[in-house]
């Protein structure tokens, strides 16, 4: 191939990647800018539900501070949003655990459980440096609880991308069938509500003391030209 031909393919390849981000782009539709926090929606035909996405930008000064507060499942109350209680039951390795979550809905809503699987994925490109955990839905991994109704379906993510010194971008998404009897405009208000109660307070929860100076070897957050890792829990 010649090198005009390389060119072109080259431009080509540019114009369409513009064009899918500024289509994925289109099909998110702001519902909410407060606090630094924008939540986004999206409808999903194949369901009588939408998807929400709250983004917000604050500084992360140590980015293993959020690795600790993630492996401090008593503390998931106080910043997930209607959870009231998180637990880990199986590890294939520290980047792939099983947690189940309950829920605690407002009267007269009956409180929910999610089995789930947590993915963590690291991506270290010249483009792109973020960490990112996959929720994925395993309603069968444990047997059926008569206290909980259990969400058939429940899917998000977690995770922050660098945006330069200090500054980390934080996106919190949720998409969930709650189960049982629910009017879909009322799981929709909650679905909305959750992403941004949820970064709201863990952009003040990760600044604790308790979250500092941790160091966790399966995750590389420093890298070629970061800071040497601190002295602290290595786990």
């Amino acid at each position: 191939m010649d090198r005009l031909s390389v060119l072109f393919l080259a431009l080509f390849v540019a114009i369409f990647a513009r064009a899918a981000d500024s289509n994925e782009l289109e099909d998110w539709k702001l519902v909410s800018d407060r606090n630094d926090i924008q939540v986004y929606m999206k409808h999903r035909d194949e369901s009588r539900l939408k998807t929400f996405r709250g983004v917000t930008h604050f500084t992360l000064a140590d980015e293993y501070s959020l690795v600790a507060l993630l492996n401090d499942y008593p503390s998931y109350p106080k910043w997930l949003h209607f959870v009231d209680s998180a637990e880990e039951f199986n590890r294939i390795n520290p980047l792939d655990r099983s947690l189940r979550f309950t829920t605690q809905l407002p009267w007269p809503l009956a409180d929910r459980e999610a089995v789930l699987r947590a993915k963590v994925t690291q991506t270290m490109t010249e483009d792109e440096e973020s960490v990112m955990v996959d929720l994925i839905n395993r309603p069968d991994a444990l047997p059926p609880n008569n206290e909980y109704i259990r969400f058939p379906e429940m899917t998000g993510k977690l995770g922050f991308r660098r945006l330069g010194g200090k500054k980390v971008e934080m996106t919190y998404e949720l998409i969930l069938d709650p189960g049982g009897y629910i009017p879909a405009w009322i799981a929709n208000i909650l679905l909305r509500d959750a992403p941004y109660f949820t970064l709201e307070r863990l952009r003040r929860i990760v600044s604790k003391p308790e979250y500092q100076n941790h160091y966790y070897d399966y995750l590389d957050l420093y890298g070629p030209g970061r800071p040497a890792a601190v002295v602290g829990s290595r786990k």
